[in-house]
């Protein structure tokens, strides 16, 4: 390529100029020179680059890494491995390319670890590996957004990463598929107790955590290592950026020989301990949490002695391992025998109970005569209940049950437990109309599609309840759980291995079940046709177990317990955390990708003159100190504005008349606005009574409950237009206490908006239950990590504005509703350059009524957030408008324009003006006695005589 400065100084004719591929070709051009048609050019396909190669190549191996770390292999500590293997590929890599790599990854896990599925046909394993690898592959571009969080926490969030991926995972699509989460490889590792804590996702946790530990590790290593070899052989590292401080090189004295040593070498070798131990020190904290876990075994209400049926199947895999219809059903009955058998000989003890798996009766015993005799031989024959799995018809027409069932002596005891998550595309088909007709085999081979069972999940059987599990549901959270909390003392896990041959199905399934049992603090069985079948102590130690397709027979005294772990309480929700926890990492690695460097006109002032970019802690609090008329600062702020106090409410009769007493008697000056939404308990009524007894409260009635944002909207627009300096957010169930508000208006003095906070020091929060605190303090930590914001309680509803903070935003675009509301005011007057501050409240949880809080108003604040942190590049400040005229401020539609009394009614008869436009009106309380009317609208507010310098356009 020619330089341009070569290319500048060409002298003469230029060159012919080609015309487009496929044009016409010209005579000449301006310069006499003709033109020769292009030949259209062929884009050849460039091999991939050696590194892209050989990063593809690693990915499937670490992914075939992590495989090996799950039964039948079970080399559990490759999973970390693996984990710190796709961490170490994907890091510092663009989006598309860490999630291709992280797809090969899926691949090279899941076609060796899904091989089961083949028995139905390569392209189903295909189609089943592709899908989940897509889902997985979400870990390499979230993974490459985490690790641009501080090494403290990326560790963390590449780990929580990890969890959210199998939340998804195990929920999506069509109910997902949780099959090999990274807990399920670790049955015999030292996380395992910690299921007893948070459950399967705890246990991931700590898996991902060790990996991204391991990575850490490495990568400081390597770098550290590469830096104190240049800089010991004196050699510029080309991996130090050229802005970093060179390393000094000492001159060398004679004599020095080869015990010289530089100056960094010192620093370099304490960078590789501290890179080592610090997540060494991790792992083995990690490590020792979970060996740290109390597993108790003792039984709570006596002990069950359970026998275990494996009946066998007439083919070792494939669609007809079940062989003909009462085939499988006759070799359980003839395992039942034997055992009969034995205990008859005294060779064996009398179980209380036996079990056979899923499918044992592989005809429906209710409608065929036959199956229900072989039972009643069976049961007959052992002289106690007999638990087993049938497949029963119905209900309608191409419909049938995967049901767990009691059978006595006399029959059938009179409960099922009906599978609860049916396979898709295994038990049922989702979108049968029209898959049916793209694959036509699964006319035959699926003609029916097994249904949801909605009953519980438990079936008493020998005197106690058993958790009743069918199958794939050991691989879901809240199917073993769901058991657990309907007062399971004992879970067994019915399954049919038969079809799925020696590839691993039965030994990852038997490490799933042995997880459970150590989760849930319960004994458990899996019993399976054709193996593996074993018996489990509540600890996970497998006490008896089978061989594949052979037939077998286990016993054992088994405690039963009642106790529930913490996992049991606690529930999904540390799922939900780390879920949540890791799209903050996400969204706060999109926000640090796309942070650009602040102006040098925005760097925060000294803190005499706070600037534009300063924080709330940068701005300076008012001096302690007294005015010569003797008020205290705190007093003064109160008595040196115009303010009032703005407070929506819908049932709020039994607070308002308490809060609006105590907002008056603590501060005489201020004026309180009561924004009521036609609350049907006659909240209103209450307000208008207040109204007429005190001049400086005032109502506005709305028509009907709109939403908190809303409401503070019209209330906000209405004290614009009545010219107050300052508007005050309070809420009317008593839990912000007006005695704190001098405070808040003291904080003014430098600022624009003061949040009265409950998370800075000094800040209380009384009677909240921990629910709420955690729920608090979480959207509180995630807005401030989405959005950028330097306050500790954007969520707060007691605030106070200087009113060109409300004039400079366009309130009727405002679309927020619920407590998302009070954090795009903050965000945005933050944004704009105003100063915002916090002072510390009390905040005391209201003791009448009922709160508003919802499941809505949590997604609205949660997306919202994460909308508006991925439109705004999570930007600071800009630098404070100053507007050379002053901002109009339009009426809402839904407000009407205030209009004072007139002079006509006489003093002893006071009547209301009442005006209604567009849904709200107005009733003026006022000394003046004349009465004004209009119709216009729907709903009616009250206020008082209106001050002088009210807008001109209200004058009667």
């Amino acid at each position: 390529m020619t330089p341009p400065s070569a290319a500048s100084a060409r002298t003469g004719p230029p060159p012919p100029v080609e015309s487009r591929p496929g044009g016409p070709a010209t005579k000449g051009t301006a310069s006499g020179v003709a033109t020769v048609p292009a030949r259209p050019r062929r884009r050849r396909l460039r091999p991939p680059r050696a590194a892209t190669l050989a990063r593809a190549v690693a990915a499937l191996a670490a992914g075939a890494g992590l495989y090996l770390a799950f039964p039948p292999v079970g080399a559990w500590p490759l999973a970390p491995v693996a984990v710190a293997a796709l961490t170490l590929l994907v890091r510092g890599r663009r989006l598309p390319s860490a999630y291709r790599i992280a797809f090969l990854f899926g691949l090279g896990f899941f076609l060796p670890l899904l091989r089961f599925v083949s028995f139905v046909g390569d392209d189903a394993l295909y189609a089943l590996a592709i899908g989940e690898a897509a889902i997985l592959a979400v870990v390499g571009p979230a993974t490459v957004l985490a690790l641009r969080l501080r090494a403290g926490y990326a560790w963390a969030a590449v780990a929580c990463v990890w969890v959210g991926q199998e939340a998804l995972r195990g929920r999506a699509p069509f109910g997902g598929f949780p099959w090999g989460r990274l807990a399920f490889s670790q049955p015999d590792g030292p996380y395992t107790p910690l299921a007893a804590v948070a459950g399967a996702p705890a246990m991931t946790f700590a898996v991902a955590a060790t990996g991204a530990l391991l990575a850490l590790t490495l990568h400081t290593l390597v770098t550290t290592g590469r830096a104190a070899l240049a800089a010991h052989l004196r050699v510029p590292d080309v991996t130090t950026p050229p802005t970093a401080v060179p390393v000094a090189v000492p001159t060398q004295r004679p004599g020095d020989g080869d015990t010289d040593r530089l100056p960094a070498a010192g620093r370099h070798r304490r960078a590789l301990a501290l890179g080592a131990a610090l997540p060494a020190a991790g792992i083995a904290a990690l490590a020792a949490a979970g060996l740290a876990v109390p597993l108790p075994t003792a039984p709570q209400d006596g002990t069950l002695r359970v026998a275990a049926i494996q009946g066998d199947v007439p083919e070792p895999g494939g669609l007809d391992a079940l062989g003909e219809k009462f085939q499988v059903t006759r070799n359980h009955v003839d395992e039942t025998l034997r055992l009969a058998a034995d205990v008859a000989a005294g060779r064996t003890p009398r179980p209380d109970l036996v079990v056979w798996p899923e499918n044992s009766s592989d005809v429906d015993p209710f409608v065929d005569r036959r199956a229900a005799a072989l039972l009643d031989e069976a049961a007959r024959a052992i002289g106690v209940p007999v638990m087993l799995g049938a497949v029963l018809d119905g209900p309608g027409a191409g419909h049938v049950r995967n049901a767990g069932l009691v059978w006595t002596a006399d029959g059938w005891a009179g409960q099922l437990y009906v599978k609860h998550n049916p396979v898709p595309f295994a038990e049922y088909l989702p979108g049968r109309a029209i898959l049916q007709k793209v694959i036509t085999r699964f006319a035959t081979e699926m003609p029916s599609d097994f249904v949801h069972g909605t009953g519980p999940a438990v079936l008493p059987a020998a005197g106690t309840t058993i958790g009743d599990v069918i199958c794939f549901e050991v691989a879901y959270d809240g199917n073993v759980r769901a058991s657990v909390d309907q007062g399971a003392r004992l879970i067994v896990v019915q399954t049919n291995n038969a079809s799925f041959g020696r590839k691993g199905e039965s030994q990852q399934q038997l490490a799933m079940t042995r997880i459970r049992a150590v989760e849930h603090g319960r004994a458990t069985i899996q019993v399976s046709t054709s193996g593996q079948s074993a018996i489990i102590t509540p600890d996970g130690t497998v006490l008896a177990q089978t061989g594949l397709y052979e037939p077998g027979i286990l016993s054992a005294e088994l405690p039963l317990r009642t106790g529930r772990t913490l996992a049991d309480r606690v529930g999904a929700i540390p799922e939900a955390v780390a879920t949540a926890l890791a799209a903050a990492a996400i969204m706060t690695g999109i926000a640090t990708g796309r942070r650009r460097p602040r102006p040098a006109g925005q760097i925060p002032s000294g803190a005499g003159h706070p600037g534009p970019g300063a924080t709330p802690r940068d701005t300076p609090a008012p001096r302690a100190g007294h005015r010569p008329d003797g008020r205290g600062p705190e007093r003064s702020g109160v008595d040196a504005h115009r303010v009032v106090v703005c407070v929506p409410t819908y049932n709020e009769r039994e607070n308002l008349t308490r809060t609006a007493l105590r907002l008056r008697e603590a501060n005489p000056t201020v004026d309180l606005l009561v924004i009521d939404d036609n609350s049907p308990d006659g909240t209103g009524q209450i307000a208008d009574e207040l109204a007429r007894e005190d001049a400086q409260i005032h109502v506005l009635h709305r028509a009907g409950k709109s939403g908190l944002g809303s409401a503070y909207v019209a209330g906000f627009s209405w004290a614009l237009r009545h010219g107050y300096d300052v508007i005050v957010e309070m809420d009317a169930d008593g839990s912000h206490q007006p005695e704190e508000l001098p405070r808040l208006l003291a904080r003014l003095n430098t600022a624009d908006l003061v949040i009265g906070s409950r998370w800075v020091r000094g800040g209380q929060v009384r009677n909240w239950p921990r629910s709420r605190l955690v729920l608090s303090r979480g959207a509180n930590l995630y807005v401030r990590a989405a959005l950028g914001i330097p306050t500790r309680d954007a969520t707060a509803g007691y605030r106070a504005y200087r009113a060109e903070v409300l004039r400079a935003r366009d309130l009727d675009a405002i679309q927020s509703q619920g407590y998302c509301f009070q954090v795009d005011l903050a965000w945005t007057a933050w944004r704009g350059g105003f100063r915002v501050a916090e002072v510390p409240i009390t905040f005391v949880e209201r003791e009448r009524g009922a709160s508003k809080m919802s499941r809505s108003i949590i997604i609205e604040a949660f997306w919202r957030t994460a909308l508006w942190a991925l439109v705004s590049g999570r930007r600071g400040p800009a630098p404070r408008p100053v507007p050379a005229t002053p901002v109009s401020v339009p009426a809402p539609a839904t407000e009407p324009a205030l209009v004072a009394a007139t002079a006509a009614t006489p003093p002893t008869q006071p009547t209301k003006p009442t005006i209604a436009t567009g849904g709200i009106a107005i009733n003026g309380s006022a000394a003046s006695p004349a009465p004004a009317s209009a119709a216009t609208g729907g709903a009616t507010t009250n206020a008082a005589t209106l001050p002088a310098r009210d807008d001109p356009s209200l004058a009667p």
